[in-house]
């Protein structure tokens, strides 16, 4: 097992620190609930900025790391994206309101992600879906898969860059769970209607 570095694990304690207290904690009540001096901090981050870029993207690597486990077992392309919705309901509920509100807030001004951008992790993601849909006969042939891609990672990117005006962060759940639904009946072909409703119906 390789050496977990003291950087590592400042960056697992800092995720569980701003799971419970949210991003608002100056340096020193940060260092104080580490139990390290304020310098040790500075010495593994610059700033408050570069800790909270840090540790938001400790939370999408494991994330992404937990999705693509999760598609090893998926049987067919609805189950695969229902497999991603739980894994990202899981996450998103483990991330907690707080750091989920402050995170919201914190994206863009730290300018830490583009799910929109056709190289981003969900955007491959859901066009390989897409590709593995249509060749198993399960989703439409006359699919615009740029634009289709575009809509579910627009919904994903503005889920995350809450601004206050609207409460879609207070029922993560429920979000997600709509989301793919919705994006599943708009690309489904019959057979693959069938499916979904299986699918939905061990749900309820």
């Amino acid at each position: 097992m390789p050496r977990i570095s003291s950087k590592e694990e400042y960056i697992r304690r800092l995720f569980d620190f701003f799971r419970e207290n949210g991003l608002q904690s100056n340096m020193n009540e940060i260092s104080a609930a580490l139990g390290i001096t304020k310098k040790t901090l500075y010495n593994n981050f610059t700033s408050k900025k570069e800790m909270i870029r840090t540790v938001t993207r400790y939370f999408y690597d494991c994330l992404e790391a937990r999705i693509k486990s999760s598609l090893e077992d998926s049987k067919n392309a609805v189950g695969e994206l229902f497999a991603i919705s739980s894994v990202l309901r899981h996450e998103i509920d483990r991330l907690g309101a707080v750091l989920l509100r402050d995170i919201s807030c914190y994206l863009p001004e730290i300018n830490m992600m583009n799910h929109t951008d056709r190289l981003s992790f969900y955007s491959m993601l859901i066009r390989e879906n897409l590709t593995r849909g249509i060749r198993e006969n399960v989703y439409r042939e006359d699919i615009n898969m740029e634009y289709t891609t575009l809509f579910y990672t627009s919904a994903i990117e503005r889920f995350y860059k809450w601004d206050g005006s609207y409460k879609l962060v207070d029922d993560s759940v429920r979000f997600h769970s709509e989301l793919v639904k919705y994006h599943l009946y708009s690309v489904v072909n019959k057979r693959g209607r069938e499916l979904l409703e299986e699918y939905i119906g061990k749900l309820d």
